[in-house]
C-alpha cells in the first residue's frame, strides 16, 4: 500500500504541473460557459438562467472530458519513461493503471469544482443543493476518467486514445444538448438526442440544480459505479506492462 501512494504522489505531482491540462479543465470550461451564457442571455432567455443552464452542461462536459486527462497521466512520454522502473518494481501492474486512474479523478473533481464554484459566485449562478450537486459529479468523473485508462489499456497510445476519447465526448455531448438543445428541432432529432447518455446526465442534473429533484440521481450514481468496475476489471485483462513500454 505503501508503495502505491508513493505512485499515486508522484503522478498527482505530474498533473499539477502541466498548465495545459489545468487550463482546458479550468480556463477553457469558464470561457465556454462566459460566452456561450452570453450570446444566449438576452435573446432567448434571461442571462441568468443561461449562465445556469450551460454551467451545468459545461461542467457535465467537462466531467466527460476528463477521460483526456487521464490517457495524458497514463501514456504522456515524459511520464512513461520514469514509470518503466514501477514495472518491475514489487508494486504490481495495478498500481501502475490504478494510481494513474485514481490521481486523474482526484485532480479533474478538484478544478472542476472550483469552476462551478466559481460560476456560482462570479456569474451569480444558483445550484439548488450545491453540495449534493459536488457530491453528485464525482461517481460520474470517475466513471469518466476509468474510460479513459481503459482506452489506454486497449490502445497503447496517447494520441490515438485522446483523439478518439474526444470525439466521441464531442459527439455524444453534442446529440445530448451540451451546446443546444435539440427538443425543439423535430421529432427525430429529439429521438436521436435521448439516445445519447449525455442527455440523461443532463437532465439528471439539470433536475437536481433547478428543481431539488432527486429521482435521477440515485440511478446515475449506481449506473456510474457499475460502469467504473466493468472498466477497472476491463483494464485488469488488457492491461500489458510490454506494451506500456
Amino acid at each position: 500500500m505503501q508503495r502505491f501512494f508513493v505512485i499515486l504522489k508522484m503522478d498527482l505531482a505530474n498533473l499539477f504541473k502541466n498548465l495545459i491540462i489545468i487550463s482546458y479543465n479550468t480556463i477553457f470550461i469558464i470561457l465556454l460557459i462566459v460566452i456561450m451564457g452570453f450570446l444566449f442571455g438576452g435573446n432567448y432567455a434571461h442571462i441568468e438562467d443561461a449562465y445556469k443552464y450551460f454551467t451545468v452542461t459545461f461542467i457535465i462536459y467537462a466531467i466527460l472530458s476528463g477521460a483526456m486527462t487521464a490517457s495524458n497521466c497514463f501514456m504522456e512520454r515524459d511520464i512513461k519513461k520514469p514509470n518503466l522502473r514501477i514495472i518491475y518494481s514489487p508494486a504490481g501492474s495495478f498500481s501502475i493503471y490504478f494510481s494513474k486512474l485514481l490521481a486523474s479523478f482526484i485532480f479533474d473533481y478538484i478544478f472542476h469544482t472550483i469552476v462551478l464554484v466559481g460560476a456560482c459566485l462570479f456569474l451569480h449562478v444558483s445550484i439548488n443543493n450545491l453540495p449534493l450537486f459536488i457530491l453528485s459529479m464525482a461517481p460520474v468523473e470517475f466513471m469518466s476518467v476509468s474510460f479513459g485508462i481503459f482506452f489506454c489499456c486497449v490502445f497503447h497510445n496517447e494520441e490515438a486514445t485522446s483523439t478518439l476519447l474526444s470525439t466521441i465526448v464531442s459527439i455524444l455531448s453534442a446529440l445530448g444538448g451540451t451546446f443546444f438543445s435539440l427538443d425543439g428541432m423535430g421529432k427525430a432529432m429529439a429521438f436521436i438526442s435521448y439516445i445519447s447518455p449525455v442527455k440523461w446526465l443532463n437532465i439528471a442534473f439539470f433536475r437536481l440544480a433547478f428543481d431539488n429533484n432527486l429521482s435521477y440521481i440515485l440511478p446515475t450514481f449506481v449506473i456510474s459505479i457499475l460502469i467504473s468496475v466493468a472498466l477497472i476489471i476491463g483494464c485488469r485483462f488488457t492491461f500489458k506492462p510490454e506494451d506500456y513500454l
